[in-house]
């Protein structure tokens, strides 16, 4: 199981946001009006009132750890009050002891049955005491209802973590949903939707492994995997079995020419990627990554129709493809069509203000032009960029975002 995010500091967090005063003796965890606990059960002395105040006063200040001997005599000298009960157990919680913390938060529940502030607590602490069956039901119904955003989070991830220990996929998902449209970008969220995502992953692959083994999904799984262990010769063996039990399945030509041409680049080798880009665009005649590969082969053999033909086609299937707009510009201005290239590049530019090659290849076309002013301003946005991105992997920066064309390079056209 992928690791727990840390309970104490989302506790802590919980406690900073959390009022603790509307906490106290109320109901008031999820912004419900605070009620005040009857004290019709409690004895009426000195010692009493000591016990209350000495409870009160620790919870005021946020020390559940010294509020927890008082709470304790309180519970037990009331044992009615739903308030102390469930004081106890968000006191119990908030240092740590979430098994401890069931009983009073269900003793508070059976006395009030809308104490909506021990139901929350009640669901997160069966979560974190490892009783996630128990604890999802609370989680599931409370999650939409709790109106503090660090509590509504922490249940969220308890209620995924949970949902995938009792191999409830889909419940999980159903929480991550909610935590990735509440909390966008949150590390915890995401990390959280990392390790779920690919539990899932490696489930449904073990499964389609299992119930059809010989089906060509499997061979497409276990291509992929050797693709991405780098046995490329092994994934390519693999993707022609595919073709093999399914000649027209989409986007099996494209990989093979893309695995061709992840290894050395021989006359013999471009010339079966070629026939498999090729191939790809019978299937699948609309297929811009095809077509753009095929530019990148006619660009490098320096032959420009083919390529301004191919790069076309790509983006008149696809007309925001940055590579292939670049890819257009650069084959004109090696044409010596440079006022025409001037165009897809800026279009480039806008759609990745953060290429490095867009701003090399824009700076290279306005210089041909005669707009020394603008080549200039893209160079140097092309060195500003350069500086930043300089430390960044080539690994990082395409496998991240599933880029599965050719990386252009920034050098200047032939």
């Amino acid at each position: 199981m992928w690791a727990r995010t840390s309970r104490k500091s989302m506790r802590a967090q919980i406690f900073i946001t959390l009022c603790i005063t509307v906490l106290l003796a109320s109901g008031a965890a999820g912004g419900q009006t605070p009620e005040k606990p009857s004290r019709a059960s409690l004895p009426q002395d000195s010692a009493a009132n000591e016990v209350v105040s000495a409870a009160m006063g620790a919870l005021h200040k946020g020390d559940f750890a010294a509020a927890i001997p008082s709470l304790e005599k309180l519970t037990a000298m009331a044992p009615d009050v739903a308030e102390y009960q469930a004081d106890l157990g968000m006191a119990y919680y908030f240092t740590g002891r979430p098994r401890e913390a069931v009983a009073p938060c269900r003793k508070a529940l059976k006395l009030k049955p809308s104490f909506t502030s021990a139901r929350y607590f009640l669901g997160a602490s069966l979560a974190e005491s490892g009783d996630c069956q128990a604890a999802l039901p609370y989680l599931e119904k409370d999650y939409p209802g709790v109106r503090d955003p660090q509590l509504r989070r922490f249940m969220g991830l308890d209620g995924a973590r949970c949902a995938m220990t009792v191999n409830e996929a889909y419940r999980a998902v159903n929480f991550l949903e909610r935590l990735n449209r509440d909390f966008p970008n949150d590390p915890d969220v995401l990390y959280v939707s990392t390790h779920v995502f690919s539990e899932l992953s490696t489930h449904a692959s073990q499964q389609l492994l299992h119930f059809a083994p010989g089906s060509y999904q499997a061979h497409q799984i276990d291509a992929e995997v050797l693709e991405a262990e780098g046995k490329i010769p092994d994934a390519i063996a693999e993707y022609r079995k595919v073709l093999s039990m399914d000649p027209g399945l989409v986007g099996m030509h494209f990989r093979l020419g893309r695995l061709l041409l992840s290894g050395e680049r021989d006359s013999a080798t471009l010339e079966a990627a070629r026939k498999e880009f090729e191939a790809e665009l019978r299937t699948n005649p609309a297929d811009p990554a095809s077509e753009y590969e095929l530019g990148e082969m006619a660009r490098t053999a320096r032959v420009w129709n083919d390529a301004l033909e191919h790069f076309g086609r790509a983006l008149r299937s696809e007309p925001d493809f940055p590579a292939a707009l670049i890819g257009l510009g650069k084959s004109l201005v090696s044409a010596g069509r440079a006022p025409e290239a001037v165009a897809p590049l800026e279009k480039a530019v806008r759609l990745e203000p953060d290429s490095l090659v867009a701003h090399y290849q824009l700076s290279f076309a306005y210089r041909r032009v005669g707009r020394e002013t603008e080549a200039q301003k893209e160079l140097a946005l092309y060195r500003e960029l350069h500086e930043k991105q300089q430390q960044a992997s080539l690994a990082i920066r395409t496998g991240f975002n599933g880029d599965i064309s050719s990386p252009q390079t920034a050098e200047p056209p032939e």
